[in-house]
């Protein structure tokens, strides 16, 4: 794309930067609100059938990842237009989705510099290594990493070493600040809450049977989100004197077209691409973007049945310029 065409397309995009108060409000209290309620049945239904709480689990698990995508979009500061707003509200829905907020706004602001940069891998990342990275590894790191990115591992032990036991210390923290821990053990301050209060209030059946799975769950949807949006064959690689924000931004981050009702349970999140090329667009505004602008509707296009191939992908071959899987090897 010419230079010219580049800041013509940067331009654009950047008009929708514009938050909407009301209409975040009234999409943060839906979502807390219906969230809510669906917990308190599931707690309900525990006296009913395990099965019907079991049936419930799924669309409370979405709701508290759709809360996750609120707190994301306050670490960008694009939810309100306030920036105390942002900060303040995302920090309180750290404590529902087990994220602290100042920790992890820093971590993945740095995603979005380095996404797709070989050279700045490591941060706010999934740890991904190049073909001859892991053909030069020991045979004892070549299965650790072969462990690492199995996609059981990732969705199942994953949410639970991530969001409930990296975070509550996270001693990765290369950001450190008197703000940033504070605010991480006041987030677990506040999970220490909620858990003595389900625990005296409900008791154990609603802690291990409705709070548990629900947090694993919105977890494991969280991480695969995170997952396909940059891991595909397709996708954008390059060392840091050939790396271009554009080119990542819509080579390197997906665009999944969902329908309506799922893209709203994640925020239009899927529609990553254009999430990468302004991370000040407020998530509401997302399809938005996407409908008026032609150019970032003609990226390739991908689908729920597009996902599983995903998963068989862990390697980056420089020389095919494409990911590979361990059969590759």
């Amino acid at each position: 794309m010419p230079a010219n065409a580049e800041r013509d397309l940067i331009d654009r995009v950047s008009g929708f930067c514009r938050a909407n108060n009301g209409r975040a409000l009234l999409e943060i209290v839906f979502t807390l609100g219906t969230f809510f309620m669906l917990f308190a049945l599931m707690v309900y239904s525990l006296g009913i059938s395990y099965w019907l709480t079991f049936l419930l689990l799924l669309p409370t698990a979405a709701l508290l990842t759709r809360t996750f995508t609120i707190q994301h979009d306050c670490g960008h500061s694009s939810y309100f237009s306030s920036v105390k707003a942002n900060n303040r509200i995302g920090s309180l829905l750290g404590v529902l989705t087990l994220t602290p907020y100042y920790y992890w706004r820093r971590n993945h602001r740095f995603h979005h510099v380095s996404c797709g940069n070989l050279d700045k891998r490591g941060i706010g990342d999934l740890d991904t290594l190049t073909l001859n990275e892991y053909q030069a590894l020991p045979v004892h790191r070549k299965l650790w990493y072969r462990i690492y990115r199995n996609p059981v591992v990732l969705l199942i032990a994953g949410p639970v070493a991530v969001f409930g036991l990296k975070h509550r210390l996270p001693l990765d923290n290369r950001f450190h600040s008197v703000k940033s821990w504070t605010n991480i053990m006041l987030t677990n301050l506040g999970i220490g809450l909620v858990v003595a209060s389900i625990l005296y209030f409900f008791g154990w059946e609603t802690l291990l049977f409705v709070y548990f799975p629900v947090c694993v769950l919105a977890s494991a949807i969280g991480i695969a989100l995170f997952f396909i949006h940059h891991q595909y064959k397709d996708t954008y690689w390059a060392a840091d004197n050939d790396w271009n924000f554009l080119k990542t931004a819509l080579r390197g981050s997906s665009y999944f077209e969902f329908s309506r009702f799922p893209s709203w349970i994640i925020s239009n999140i899927n529609l990553h691409h254009v999430h990468h090329l302004n991370d000040r667009i407020p998530s509401y505004r997302l399809r938005e973007c996407l409908e008026a602008i032609s150019k970032l509707r003609a990226v390739p296009k991908r689908t729920f049945r597009d996902i599983p191939a995903c998963f068989r992908l862990a390697l980056w071959d420089e020389a095919g310029n494409k990911m590979v899987g361990f059969p590759a090897v």
